[in-house]
């Protein structure tokens, strides 16, 4: 559910979070109820960490307010994922399923305020209800095509048109992403992300 929902908001966490996930599907009010009891509200300084390389996974967030990069590094070499802003889902999921270390770094580009849960504690509510393991079930479900679909066009498409289709992607946050992380995250150097805008 990787949906451009709002830019900057000071929205009360919870109510953000029930409004995405009825964006998502319909789902009872008990059920509703049932997952926001299990988030907590936690908040992070610009340029903090909030899951480190080398851990194992253990909470999922929903960023309420701020701005998140997701990279690693590889041979020496930083590798911007993705971006992700107000009423994205993000936590290591392949981390916490294989239960190893990540090598991502999911760090926050600005002051953040996030609802955190653990994902033992959302596994316990799978259980109890097969309505909310639906839920869950639709919303990775459209993160990973969202995932696949960015990663097949930035590996093929040309520089330019790797730009265009990030404008495309992040239009309502482009001016909160730095240059420098845009050209890092199209596999670019700063040159040529200039030349491309210059255009």
């Amino acid at each position: 559910m990787h949906k451009r929902i709002p830019k900057k908001t000071d929205k009360d966490p919870k109510l953000f979070l029930k409004e995405t996930l009825l964006q998502a599907a319909t789902i009872s009010e008990n059920s509703l109820q049932k997952i926001l009891d299990v988030f907590d509200t936690v908040k992070y300084d610009k340029n903090q960490q909030i899951i480190k390389a080398g851990t194992v996974a253990e909470y999922m967030y929903f960023i309420s307010k701020g701005l998140v990069r997701i990279y690693y590094f590889k041979s020496g070499k930083e590798i911007i994922d993705w971006f992700a802003e107000e009423g994205s889902f993000i936590g290591n999921l392949y981390s916490h399923i294989q239960f190893k270390p990540g090598i991502d770094i999911y760090e926050a580009m600005e002051d953040v305020t996030l609802l955190r849960v653990k994902f033992s504690d959302l596994e316990k509510l799978y259980k109890e209800s097969h309505e909310i393991e639906s839920l869950s079930r639709k919303i990775m479900e459209q993160y990973y095509i969202t995932y696949v679909e960015r990663v097949h066009n930035l590996r093929a498409l040309p520089s330019d048109e790797k730009y265009n289709l990030f404008l495309k992607y992040y239009a309502p946050i482009i001016n909160r992403i730095p240059l420098k992380f845009v050209a890092t995250y199209l596999g670019i150097t700063a040159e040529t992300l200039s030349r491309i805008r210059a255009k």
